[in-house]
């Protein structure tokens, strides 16, 4: 970390582990990463510019910006001396089930905007984010959480029909393989063994694959260990362990792409969760 920086991580046992995420930064950039949760961040001070969904944002104090998992986005300073900003973590399963339950329709919500000006949902994330840091009681944050996500959904989660997606032959193939890396990614597979998953050329599945996922079989494969890296770190799993069992070629590799996308080495990610 640059001077100046700091990256707090903390879950609260009282919203099913939702992680939260307290930091500054200055002189890091991230490079182009995803998580497996949704990322609902509000910038405290500074400007955060990211780049999301083929386009580069600027996010402003009280300003919330929202990314979905699996969504490619960087991270670096806009402007000045750096930004600081919080940050929620609501699980896949949080998010695609309060969905349903709203809209009666299956699958994970996606979101018209990479920023979202909504003045009362700023606030209600502020004060929930108030609450968290003061220790308000279960039932106080499970209210205020709950109020939050229904407004973030009813306002700017994009409506779908029920209709089942059908999906084309090449989405098809590279979906197949997007499946295959998720399952294997503590292995390392050859390219070969990957094409012949999607019953394609190697170069073909490479183009298909980037054009559906704006990522190479490889960088997937890597944000699918970054991913378990971050659940086997907050159960208290050593980083030299987590880099052996999640198919790392060393703890040195482990932490540099770690670092690339929270900011924050492995060790200090797992002491944060593990001394709480």
């Amino acid at each position: 970390m640059h001077k100046g920086e700091y990256c707090h991580v903390t879950s609260s046992q009282s919203l099913d582990g939702l992680e939260v995420i307290h930091a500054q930064f200055t002189d890091t950039v991230f490079g182009k990463h995803a998580h497996a949760d949704y990322v609902i961040s509000i910038v405290d001070a500074g400007v955060m510019h990211f780049s999301h969904k083929g386009t580069t944002h600027n996010a402003l104090p009280g300003e919330l910006s929202i990314v979905s998992p699996d969504e490619l986005h960087t991270g670096s300073k806009g402007r000045g001396e750096g930004w600081r900003y919080r940050a929620l973590y609501p699980s896949l399963d949080r998010m695609s089930g309060l969905y349903q339950e709203l809209f009666g329709r299956s699958g994970a919500p996606s979101f018209h905007g990479s920023i979202l000006q909504d003045e009362r949902l700023s606030r209600q994330m502020q004060l929930l984010l108030v609450k968290l840091e003061s220790g308000a009681e279960t039932l106080d944050l499970e209210v205020h959480w709950e109020l939050f996500l229904v407004n973030l959904l009813q306002k700017h989660a994009m409506q779908r029909g029920q209709s089942p997606r059908v999906l084309g032959p090449a989405q098809s193939n590279v979906e197949r393989v997007r499946d295959y890396l998720a399952d294997q990614y503590h292995h390392k597979v050859s390219l070969e063994t990957v094409a012949q998953q999607a019953g394609i050329s190697k170069f073909h599945l490479i183009k298909e694959f980037k054009r559906y996922f704006q990522l190479t079989p490889h960088q997937y494969q890597i944000q699918q260990r970054l991913n378990h890296a971050r659940a086997q770190l907050k159960v208290g799993v050593s980083a030299i362990d987590v880099a052996h069992r999640c198919g790392f070629h060393d703890q040195s590799h482990f932490t540099k792409a770690f670092v690339s996308a929270m900011g924050i080495t492995p060790s200090a990610y797992r002491q944060q969760f593990f001394t709480r």
